[in-house]
């Protein structure tokens, strides 16, 4: 009798083998060859679950942003305003295994989407995504009254991503991880939010 295969688990199974060898070789040296092996599955398998190279590179950059959106905004959590807007940047700050992993993955996918059309797309996709939630954190901050006079969301947007994807690559590229800043880290997002409330 056929083995039943949970399709979820097998094909969240395949990304996390995808987000490894992007880790490990970066987009560009990444092939379906090496993410079935490092998934222990053949290239039919991998092609049934995910399709071809940009299908599968597509779907894994999607889904760790959706990996990290889960984590930062603790999807049906019950933090409010600004401690949901503090608590989402604590959880995407590269300063644990789990955050730089995801965090590895994400500069990988970023770098390759100066030349790749659908990765670009897929992270602008993702980038608003993001936005909406961050929106809705300043949007319950203002109604509890957190928020000082004259805070733009917009600008306050921006500067989360920018204070994220600056801390990411620092962390990554310029050793930061490996110095111990990660405390320093988490008192900028301390300071980020404090600066955003009311007196």
């Amino acid at each position: 009798m056929p083995r039943l295969v949970d399709h979820e688990l097998r094909r969240a199974e395949l990304l996390a083998a995808t987000w490894d060898v992007v880790r490990s070789r970066g987009v560009e040296g990444t092939t379906t060859r090496a993410i079935a092996d490092a998934a222990g599955c053949s290239l039919s398998v991998l092609a049934h679950f995910l399709g071809g190279k940009d299908d599968i590179l597509v779907a894994a950059q999607t889904a760790v942003y959706d990996r990290i959106v889960a984590r930062a905004f603790r999807l049906g959590g019950d933090l409010f305003g600004l401690a949901a807007l503090r608590a989402a940047l604590e959880a995407v700050l590269p300063v644990d295994a789990e955050r730089t992993a995801d965090a590895h993955v994400n500069v990988a996918f970023a770098g390759a989407a100066l030349s790749h059309p659908r990765l670009a797309e897929s992270r602008r996709s993702s980038h608003l995504r993001i936005r909406d939630h961050l929106r809705v954190c300043l949007r319950e901050a203002r109604e509890a009254g957190e928020l000082r006079p004259g805070v733009a969301d917009d600008e306050v947007i921006d500067d989360f991503i920018i204070l994220v994807e600056g801390s990411t690559l620092l962390s990554l590229v310029d050793g930061w991880a490996e110095e111990g800043r990660g405390e320093r880290l988490i008192r900028l997002a301390a300071t980020f939010v404090a600066q955003l409330r009311a007196p």
